[in-house]
Order: structure tokens, then C-alpha cells, then sequence
């Protein structure tokens, strides 16, 4: 800069001009450049946590992971939305923990060594959490094995899909979370501390209880017409009291609905399309490969007694294999059913089993082949089901007990239904490979396999198109809130309201209407939408009003305001008249007669207690009750529901109070609160900024 000022001095104005603006153009274009670049930084922010910036990309590469994670231990491959709003949840939970713990752990030193991180999975103090794994259980015993621990660690890099390495890896940062959690709250509660007048006031006030007479002047014997209330004394008492008049952020819709629903043409092409199919499915051996590739829902492998089929096709019990019914129409669908065989099956089974699951180093096929050899040739099958099975049976030699249909995984519920007493067998399941004996069967009964070929009557691309031209041209014609409101009137159209949030997920009877929320909290207050097409229902929204988080406008709360300031003067009115009764009576009934009210009585009414029996919450009353001397009235209290006095009758004090022990409890009384409370005060005060808002 002293080098341009030089040259502004030696070359005058014209070159102080000409250098002054390519300066002023690069600065503006630098500011530009980098007011852009912060403006595009800002709206990848997802949130702002204790001063830390989190991106988008950073906060959805955590939900991934959290989202894999569940998958590969739920053995699911796919997630409701539900579901994935729950981990999105849970991730933001998770990462809030992190950054805001993280500087305090930081500041005070606390961390986990790689030793003591040993010694919780796998060495003398193993975490609970660990011992409560069920794969790190003896299938014997029943018990946590540590060996078991050490094995999976060795074994879980030869998992070539990377999965049980990265959840094991998951469960580690959580469980060094939880410990340094711990650490910490253990060194706040240590830190904690109860004076000796602290530990004697609680000791007053659980140990001292009064029994006092009283009367009740309640605000509702007051009536509204006797007081009168002016719109400058509201405004008063609205600006005195604007603590208790704040409002939530929130926007109001107003909202109609397009729902798309089937046309009688698309009832017509669904009824065709399944008479269409009859003959074919009607001579085809592969029922179940049929009904999956050609029916909205797959096919059911089960048996049916006459009384379990449905009373539509319960004339099928009497028709003979390969009888088609339909198409008949039931539950919005067009269906065919197919007589496919009949059966006599058990009602019960009584089976025993070895499971040889299948694991490192264990050939699950062999040692079941090996083992029902030896067992056709006279071996024990209780004592080798004792030694072998991985299944909790096994210390009863595998017997299972009796058990109906259903109850047992599928390929072996029907090995056990459709085999023969004293059947000797290898089945294989999900959960390995099942040695099995059917020791007996209950009586049998006639049942019916069905196959179905179900076609839900759903709108087709022309009723789509319709639907949506409707929604179009209301939507596009009326464009001011006004026109949204008349049109829908005039037309028939029901306007549905919504009071949302910002972070609300649902509105009533809408499919996922995250895209509504987000829109008007973007929109201009009076703004119509454009078309959202939600599920099967096309929505055109109006934003009827805009709230703000702040002090509410006096015209929203001036009920309540009205209410409050009517009760205040109540409270001066019924306190005159106790004042006027007291003068020149000297006991309560004396000034209950003046005030043609009863005197009422409340015993072993402590400080610490929440409720005073017969009267409800009144905390002044309480306060008063256990201040004041004996056999003096009180002066008028002010209460929640009235004007009260009160006359102590009898005062208990209990003194042989021993201090310590007091003492001690209410240490414990704080301890126990550092849980949840500590977390909370340090969280409120991190300046936590969701965007989360404007991205899902």
C-alpha cells in the first residue's frame, strides 16, 4: 500500500483515478468471489454445533454408514422411510454428543488408552455391554465366553464383505463414548457437594408439618360482569409479562387434495387382464413360480383347514386339484384361485433336533450327514444333541416339546407337518443344518393348499393424467391466497389446514409431506404452490400465515392476557373482603361467618410436598403455612384458584433428624440427576444451529 500511495503522489489525479479503480475492481471482484464462495459454503451447512460448521456431505456420509450398519446386523436389504428418518435421527444425536463433549473431554484430559480399550472387550473388566452379545455365548452353558470375544476379533478379517469388521467397528466408538461419558459425569458427581444449612433447611422442610384451618374465596364466585377490564391495562400487563407471551416458529397451510383413484376403465382392464390368464394358469405345474412372477402378492405355502379359508372361495374345499375360481373381486383387487392339493396334516408335532450352524472351521453339511448316520445306526441322539447342537434344546438332547403349524421356520415346520412318525431326516434352515427326529403326531386333518393370483385395480396413465390436468388448472389459475380459498369453495374442494414446524415429518393423511414443510418455510406468506404429487394424491398448497419465534403479537394472546389480568383483579377484590372480614374478629370462623363461608381443614401439610390435600397446588399457601406462628390469621393469600386464609393449629417438628444421613441423601439426590441434567445444561448452552430442515 505505501508504493501505490507514491505513485498517487508523483503521477497525479488521472493515475490515482485509473489505479483507484482496477484496486476498486479487484477488491469487488475478490468480495464476490468470496461472498459466493461463502454463500455456497452456507447452504451445504446442515448445522453449526458449538461453533463447528458440519456439511451436508459430512452428515450424510455418517448416516450411510449408520444405515449400512443396520442393515448388515438386521440382515435386511432394504429400510422403510420410517426407518431411515429413525437413523437420521439417532445420527444427529450421535454427532451433537460428539461435538459438543469433545473440547470438554479435551480440556480436562480425559480419553480411553488402547490398554484400557482392551481390557473392556476382551481382558478382566470386560464392559457389559460386550458380555451381553449373544454370539459371545457358550451354547451350552448359556453363559458370556471370553474365548469366544478373541475368536470372532481374529476371525473377522476373513469376512471379505468388510461388514462385521466395520460394525464391530461401530460398536467400539459408541462403547468408548459411553465410557468417557461416564468419566466425566463421575467426575462432576465427585465434585458435588452439601453444605451443613443446606442438608438442615431440607430436613425443615421434609420434617416440619402443620395442620391449619382455612377459607376459600375461589376466583369463579366472582363474575366477569363485575369487573372491569380496559384495553390500556391489558396492553400493560401484555408488555410487564412478555415473558409468558413467546411463540414457536410456525407456518399455517392451507392445503386441497387431487386423489388419484381408479376409474371404472382401470376396474375394467384389471378384471381383462386377470380373465385373461385364467386358461394359462389353470393348466401350469409351477403354481408358486406363477403366482410370483404374475400376482401383486406373493405366493402363501400353506394348508388350510375349510374354516381358515376365506367364505369366498370356501367352496373350493369340495373341488377337485387344478379348479380355478375367478376372477372374483375382493379387498380393491381382481383374483383367480387355484385348488392346488389336499393333505392330511397334523395338528401338532413332537420332534427333537441337533442345529450345526455354520461358523469358522465347521463343515455344517458333513458333521449333519456324519451325525444322522450314526444315529440310523443306533447312536444316541439325546447325548449327541448334548454334545453337538448349537441350539438352547440341547440340554434336553434336542427335544423341542410339541409345537403347531407355524411355529417353527418354514422348511422345518414342513418337514416335521408332512413327514411320518418316526421319520429321521436333515433339514436346512436359515439358521444352519437341522438333524431331526419326529418322535410323534396328534390326529390329522383334511387341508387345502390354494394358490391366488391377486391384481390390484390401480390407475392407470389416463387417470393419472386427469387427475393431474385437474390439480394443474387449479393450481395455475389461482395463484393468490384469495383465489386459492374462493376457488376451492366454488369448485367443492375441501380446504384442509395444517399448523407445521419446521422439523414437523408429518401432516395429517399425507404421504411423506416433507416437500410441503420445506416449501413453506421458503414461500411468501399468501403464495399458492405448485403441484406436489404425494404417493397417489396430487396437493396444491396456500400459505395461509406466518409465525415467527419471538414475542407473540398482543392481538393472539389478548384471551389470555384478558383472563389473567381479570383473575389479578379478582385476587384484589376477594383480598378487600377478607381484609374487611378480619377487622375486630379474632378467630377464622368469626371471619368465615362475615364472609358466609365455610372453614375447612388441612392436615400434615409439609413444605416439600406438591399438593396440599383438599386445596391442590398452591405453593403460597404452603409457604405461608409452615412460616407462620400458631393461632394467628394469616393476611389474604393469593393462590392459584383463590384468595385464601389461614389459621396453623398445630405444629410437628420432628428433631431427632440425623443430620449425615440427611446429608447424604441429598448428595445422592444430586448425583443422581447428573445423568440427564449435565448432558442437557451443556448441550442448551452449545449454540446449536439445524439446518437439517432444508435438505430432507
Amino acid at each position: 500500500m505505501a508504493t501505490l500511495q507514491k505513485i498517487r503522489n508523483n503521477a497525479g489525479l488521472l493515475v490515482s483515478i485509473v489505479i483507484g479503480l482496477a484496486l476498486l475492481a479487484f477488491i469487488l471482484g475478490d468480495l464476490f468471489r468470496s461472498s459466493n464462495s461463502i454463500s455456497a459454503k452456507s447452504r451445504s451447512e446442515v448445522a453449526e454445533i458449538a461453533g463447528k460448521a458440519v456439511s451436508i456431505q459430512e452428515y450424510q456420509a455418517k448416516v450411510d454408514e449408520n444405515i449400512e450398519n443396520y442393515k448388515s446386523n438386521s440382515g435386511q436389504t432394504s429400510l422403510e422411510q420410517s426407518m431411515i428418518e429413525n437413523i437420521r435421527e439417532q445420527t444427529w444425536k450421535q454427532m451433537v454428543h460428539e461435538y459438543v463433549m469433545s473440547d470438554a473431554y479435551e480440556e480436562l484430559g480425559i480419553a480411553i488408552s488402547g490398554e484400557e480399550l482392551f481390557d473392556m472387550v476382551q481382558g478382566n473388566n470386560i464392559d457389559p455391554q460386550v458380555q451381553q452379545i449373544p454370539i459371545f455365548h457358550n451354547q451350552q452353558t448359556g453363559q458370556f465366553d471370553r474365548a469366544l470375544v478373541i475368536q470372532f476379533l481374529k476371525n473377522m478379517e476373513l469376512d471379505p464383505s468388510g461388514k462385521a469388521k466395520s460394525s464391530w467397528a461401530a460398536f467400539e466408538k459408541a462403547l468408548i463414548e459411553q465410557k468417557m461419558d461416564q468419566k466425566y459425569n463421575t467426575l462432576i458427581e465427585n465434585g458435588l457437594y452439601v453444605t451443613n444449612i443446606q442438608a438442615k433447611k431440607d430436613a425443615e422442610a421434609k420434617n416440619t408439618k402443620v395442620d391449619f384451618d382455612y377459607i376459600a374465596l375461589a376466583y369463579n364466585t366472582v363474575s366477569d360482569s363485575a369487573i372491569s377490564v380496559t384495553q390500556d391495562e391489558l396492553l400493560a400487563y401484555y408488555k410487564e409479562n412478555i415473558d409468558k407471551y413467546q411463540q414457536k416458529e410456525s407456518r399455517t397451510v392451507n392445503y386441497v387434495t387431487f386423489p388419484v383413484i381408479p376409474s371404472q376403465e382401470d376396474d375394467k382392464q384389471t378384471k381383462e387382464w386377470v380373465e385373461k390368464i385364467k386358461g394359462e394358469f389353470a393348466e401350469i405345474e409351477n403354481d408358486k413360480q406363477y403366482v410370483n412372477l404374475n400376482s401383486d402378492v406373493p405366493f402363501v405355502d400353506k394348508y388350510y383347514t375349510k374354516d381358515e379359508l376365506p367364505a369366498s372361495i370356501s367352496n373350493l374345499f369340495e373341488a377337485e386339484p387344478g379348479t380355478v375360481y375367478g376372477p372374483y373381486k375382493e379387498d380393491n383387487a381382481y383374483k383367480l384361485t387355484k385348488v392346488v392339493e389336499f393333505r392330511n396334516i397334523p395338528d401338532s408335532v413332537k420332534a427333537r433336533h441337533i442345529l450345526i450352524k455354520p461358523q469358522q472351521g465347521v463343515d455344517a453339511k458333513a458333521l449333519a450327514d456324519s451325525l444322522l448316520d450314526v444315529i440310523n445306526k443306533g447312536g444316541n441322539f439325546a447325548e449327541l444333541a448334548k454334545k453337538y447342537s448349537d441350539d438352547g434344546s440341547a440340554s434336553k438332547g434336542g427335544d423341542l416339546g410339541w409345537f403347531s403349524e407355524g411355529q417353527m421356520v418354514k422348511p422345518f415346520n414342513d418337514s416335521c407337518f408332512l413327514g411320518k412318525k418316526g421319520d429321521k431326516f436333515i433339514v436346512y434352515s436359515q439358521f444352519g443344518a437341522h438333524v431331526v427326529e419326529i418322535l410323534n403326531q396328534s390326529k390329522t386333518t383334511r387341508k387345502v393348499k390354494i394358490a391366488t393370483i391377486v391384481r390390484i385395480i390401480e390407475p392407470g396413465t389416463k387417470t393419472y393424467q386427469a387427475v393431474y390436468a385437474k390439480a394443474s388448472k387449479f393450481g395455475g389459475t389461482n395463484r393468490t391466497f384469495t383465489a386459492f380459498r374462493d376457488a376451492a369453495d366454488k369448485d367443492g374442494y375441501t380446504i384442509r389446514t395444517a399448523s407445521i414446524k419446521r422439523d414437523d415429518k408429518k401432516i395429517a393423511n399425507l404421504e411423506n409431506p416433507r416437500q410441503i414443510i420445506r416449501w413453506a418455510y421458503e414461500a411468501e406468506e399468501g403464495t399458492v404452490s405448485d403441484i406436489f404429487e404425494l404417493g397417489d394424491v396430487f396437493v396444491v398448497a396456500a400459505l395461509k400465515s406466518v409465525q415467527e419465534e419471538g414475542d407473540a403479537p398482543f392481538a393472539n394472546v389478548s384471551i389470555d392476557v384478558e383472563r389473567e389480568v381479570r383473575k389479578d383483579k379478582k385476587a384484589e377484590y376477594l383480598t378487600k373482603q377478607i381484609s374487611e372480614a378480619k377487622q375486630n374478629a379474632n378467630t377464622i370462623q368469626a371471619v368465615a361467618d362475615k364472609l358466609n363461608t365455610p372453614v375447612k381443614e388441612a392436615k400434615g401439610v409439609t413444605f416439600a410436598a406438591y399438593a396440599i390435600p383438599g386445596m391442590g397446588y398452591e405453593p403460597n399457601v404452603q409457604a405461608y403455612a409452615v412460616e407462620l406462628p400458631a393461632d394467628k390469621i394469616s393476611l389474604p393469600i393469593k393462590g392459584n384458584r383463590g384468595v385464601y386464609s389461614i389459621v396453623v393449629k398445630n405444629i410437628q417438628k420432628n428433631e431427632n433428624v440425623n443430620l449425615a444421613n440427611d446429608k447424604n441423601a441429598l448428595l445422592r439426590s444430586y448425583r443422581s440427576r447428573v445423568g440427564y441434567q449435565l448432558y442437557d445444561a451443556i448441550k442448551e448452552a452449545s449454540d446449536i444451529v439445524d439446518n437439517r430442515s432444508r435438505f430432507y
